[in-house]
């Protein structure tokens, strides 16, 4: 069991739109790569080969992979000051540069052991990658990190900004009626089929609008999508029990017991009292 000392918040959409920019990038740069190829084989009269080009040049799209994976445990180490933070990245890029290469340089030769008649070899094609990529390589890994804690740091400035589209009251069924209630007093909401089940206090009220839909109007700093099935008032969580196996059970202030998926750990995982 782990006590809240402070609550603090994640922003996933600015989390996914950042992974959705870096797949882009590394499309348009493997795009612009055979392009190049292209026009260069234009230039010097030289032969073009759709296959061999395109198979070369997945060493761009093999970025959006390794990058995700160096920012995974580059959030795991979480180096504090800045030195440690430069000396985290330098140790690091050589070494995702060097595995980079390698597994290009893997896929590159089985691809085309079974496409080729006369497939490449290794030694060629991986002397090729040091020299020409190396180079680009190192100073992407070298960099990403702080990238990252650039995205960090614009997250948790924009939740201190007014969140100018998020609702004050919510309008629920009691029985014959509609009536509206505060949406500070709403514990959590859960997934009703067709509908969603508020909770306010001790009472539960059927709504008609869907969670994705609430998600986008409620305050994203206050209600936490913890479950695919549950939003949860971060304002009455308790405490969190760990089930052992990346899943939290959180503990709401009536005593209520809610699943906190490990999918959704990049919503609530600064809950957690490290």
């Amino acid at each position: 069991m782990m006590k809240i000392q402070a609550f603090k918040t994640t922003n996933n959409k600015l989390i996914n739109s950042s992974f959705g920019i870096l797949v882009l990038f590394c499309v348009i740069l493997y795009g612009l790569a055979i392009f190049q190829d292209y026009v260069f084989s234009e230039i010097q009269f030289t032969g073009f080969y759709w296959s061999e080009t395109m198979l070369y040049n997945t060493f761009w799209l093999l970025f959006i992979p390794f990058i995700k994976i160096a920012n995974f445990f580059y959030n795991k180490v979480q180096p504090k000051s800045l030195t440690n933070k430069i000396l985290y990245a330098s140790s690091t890029a050589f070494a995702y540069s060097l595995l980079h290469i390698f597994i290009f340089t893997s896929i590159f030769i089985l691809v085309s052991t079974i496409i080729y008649t006369e497939p490449h070899r290794f030694s060629r094609i991986l002397k090729n990658a040091i020299s020409n990529q190396l180079y680009i390589t190192i100073i992407a890994y070298l960099f990403s990190p702080f990238v990252f804690d650039y995205l960090k740091r614009k997250k948790q400035i924009n939740k201190h900004f007014p969140v100018e589209k998020t609702i004050k009251t919510i309008t629920v069924k009691n029985g014959i009626r509609r009536i509206k209630i505060d949406i500070s007093t709403v514990l959590y909401i859960k997934t009703d089929r067709p509908y969603t089940m508020i909770y306010s206090n001790n009472q539960k009220f059927l709504h008609d609008e869907s969670l994705k839909k609430l998600e986008t109007v409620l305050d994203s700093s206050t209600f936490l999508r913890v479950h695919r099935s549950v939003i949860v008032n971060k304002n009455n969580i308790t405490e969190l029990k760990s089930r052992k196996n990346g899943d939290y059970d959180g503990i709401l202030t009536n005593g209520q017991s809610i699943r906190f998926s490990r999918h959704y750990r990049q919503n609530w995982s600064e809950l957690l009292n490290h």
